[in-house]
Formats: C-alpha cells, structure tokens, sequence
C-alpha cells in the first residue's frame, strides 16, 4: 500500500492512500489546486482519486471536500453527524454516509471505521486495509484514546497518529487560556506524552512504519517528536520506519506491506458502500 501525508496540522490535513489500482483521501483539508500540487510533490496524479474519506467536520480536515468532490466526480464519505454538522451540500457533491464502528469498501480498499473522542460532532479514526491484508491506521485529533480505539489500530502494519503538542511549551505559550483548556481536555488533541503512551500499547510484531501527525507549529517541535519517539522505540526494542509528517508540503511515500498473513476477521459490521 501507498501513503502520502500531504499536510497535517492546523493548516489543513489530508492523506493520500492507494493499493491495487483504488485511490483515496482521508479528510481534505486543501483546495483542488493545493491538493493537486501536494500529490504531484508525492510523485501522484490527482486524477487518480476514487473517493474522500473525512474523520470529522472541523474546518482544517473538510475544507476542500466539496470542491475536490466535485471537481473530480467523486463521493464523499463521511457519518450523518459529520455532514449535518458541516456545510456540504447533498444536492451539489455526492455523499455516502457510513457507520461510526463499521466496515465500508472502496473499490479494491476495506475502510474499517471506529469512533474516537473529540469536540465534533461523530469524528472517527480509521484503519485501511489492502485485499493482501495490508493494514494502515490512521487517527487524527483525538482528546482522550480510549480502549477501543486502541483494539483497532492494534496490528497494523502502518501507524499515522497524532502528536499533537508539548505541555509545556502549550501551558508557557500565547493562546488564550480558554483555548488552552480545550486543547488539554479530553475532547481536544493529543499531547505528546499521551501519544507515546498510546503508541506504547499499539506496537507490535506487524508494525513496520510509524508517522506522527498533526504537530501544533506553535506548541510542538519536530525534533521533540522525533526524539521522544526514538527513545520509545529503543526502550521497547523495535526496529522501524519513523517519520514526522509537515504542514507545508507533502511528506513523501511511505510503502507499506504486510509482515505476515492475517488470520483475524475484521470485528465490524460490514457496509456495502461501493465507489
């Protein structure tokens, strides 16, 4: 499987995911022309696109849906929470609503979806799976990771998972303290402590990439990051690919294969949502 980061942050955030000749976006945080020259930067064509999947409403992850949706003939994905709490019109960008805690397919990819803890109105994380098996999770603003979420990214082999501030560089910072608040609570984001601790509980035999994502560039450092997650790793023994995706452009291409045959069926109810 193919994953391109395109941007995360606050700037806006989408991802790029491709295996067996299917194309997607999870969230669309950028207009078709940005979008357009972020997937070139990842060596990808837009054109290519089968669909765009959305974790929740907020501004920096739906931005550019519905002109990519209708620029580029293709539906939106996302639950009836997060359409009713957004300003996509039906009538004018195709959307398919899906199940929080259910199973979805696009072309040749299997979206398994799981609700996650955050201020919007039914935000989800995701795991995308390849018809070889190939798993990729992906969650993004997430206040509090709760033993769910856990279970379903566990097992992957590829983890994209937000870090999103450091403590103290938050509490010594120029936000109001109101927003500070919302920040640290539990249906604001991730500080970076509590996405070591998370990771920490999802490493495992499969994983072969982490990337972390949706870094504050007011209230992170990349090199904080970077270092916390390399002690984490030579802490535990693991030995594996480490990245820190950027909001300024795309990251690069990570490919992503599965370590050994799965012999677990998905727990989700399967939606029959094809593309």
């Amino acid at each position: 499987m193919i994953v391109a980061p395109l941007g995360s942050g606050s700037a806006g955030n989408s991802y790029y995911f491709e295996s067996d000749g299917t194309a997607i976006l999870v969230d669309a945080g950028f207009g078709p022309r940005e979008t357009k020259k972020r997937l070139e930067q990842a060596g990808r064509s837009i054109e290519s696109v089968r669909g765009i999947v959305i974790t929740h409403e907020h501004y920096d992850h739906i931005r550019g849906a519905a002109s990519l949706s209708r620029k580029l003939h293709v539906p939106i994905y996302l639950t009836q929470g997060t359409l009713d709490a957004s300003r996509i019109d039906p009538a004018e960008a195709q959307t398919v609503i899906f199940e929080n805690n259910s199973t979805f397919t696009i072309g040749e990819l299997n979206v398994h979806a799981q609700r996650t803890v955050h201020d919007a109105r039914d935000p989800a994380c995701f795991v995308i799976e390849a018809r070889d098996g190939t798993r990729v999770g992906l969650a993004s603003d997430l206040g509090f990771v709760n033993p769910d979420v856990i279970k379903h990214l566990r097992d992957c082999d590829g983890l994209f998972f937000e870090s999103n501030h450091d403590l103290d560089m938050l509490r010594m910072g120029t936000y109001p303290w109101s927003l500070k608040r919302r920040i640290m609570s539990r249906f604001g984001h991730l500080s970076n402590d509590d996405a070591m601790t998370a990771v920490q509980r999802m490493l495992g035999a499969d994983l072969k990439t982490l990337c972390l994502i949706h870094l504050s560039e007011k209230n992170n450092h990349e090199a904080i990051v970077r270092d916390m997650a390399a002690g984490l790793l030579a802490r535990n023994g693991v030995q594996l690919e480490l990245g820190i995706a950027r909001q300024d452009a795309a990251t690069g291409v990570y490919e992503i294969a599965r370590r050994r045959p799965r012999s677990t069926p998905s727990p989700h109810k399967q939606m029959a949502l094809f593309a």
